[in-house]
């Protein structure tokens, strides 16, 4: 059986109702303090999954993802799961859900977890890339070409 929260707009009182699905139409139940007619409102709803736990509304903070623009190239993935919940106002859990796990694994003698190696195939100069270089190289070429036309035409013409 659901279980609806009412309030009376008369005497302010809220109050809590067990009441079967079949009177799932009922807008009102009846105030016990005044008797008038309360209606029913909305309220927090708690759901219960196998085990007993309750659901949460929110994602586990450790699986927060950083949309691929975002994420640096030098960032892991622990890394770039930290900047997320960050990101989301929820670094001081990350944090505390992060070091619970390390305690734990420490408790049962297993090995710390080995940082990833942010290797990644490119470098970070402009040079590097042989597009861009191409362009720098044309667009020194360019200039030179400029400076050495410039340069003929304020020479001196010789005096006949």
């Amino acid at each position: 059986m659901p279980l609806y929260e009412c309030r009376c707009e008369r005497c302010e009182f809220t109050f809590e109702v067990l009441a079967p699905l079949s009177s799932f139409g009922m807008k009102s139940r009846p105030c016990p303090k005044c008797g008038r007619a309360a209606r029913r409102i909305i309220s927090a709803v708690a759901f219960t999954v196998e085990g007993g736990a309750r659901a949460s509304s929110k994602p586990d903070v450790t699986q927060l993802k950083v949309p691929p623009p975002a994420r640096l190239c030098w960032m892991d993935d622990r890394s770039a799961a930290r900047y997320a919940a960050h990101k989301h106002g929820r670094g001081a859990e990350y944090d505390d859900q992060m070091h619970a796990r390390e305690e734990a694994q420490k408790k049962r003698g297993a090995p710390p977890p080995k940082p990833a190696a942010a290797a990644h195939a490119h470098s970070h100069s402009s040079l590097a890339d042989p597009v861009a270089y191409a362009h720098r190289r044309d667009a020194a070429a360019r200039k030179a070409k400029a400076a050495e036309s410039k340069e003929v035409t304020r020479r001196p013409r010789p005096s006949a």
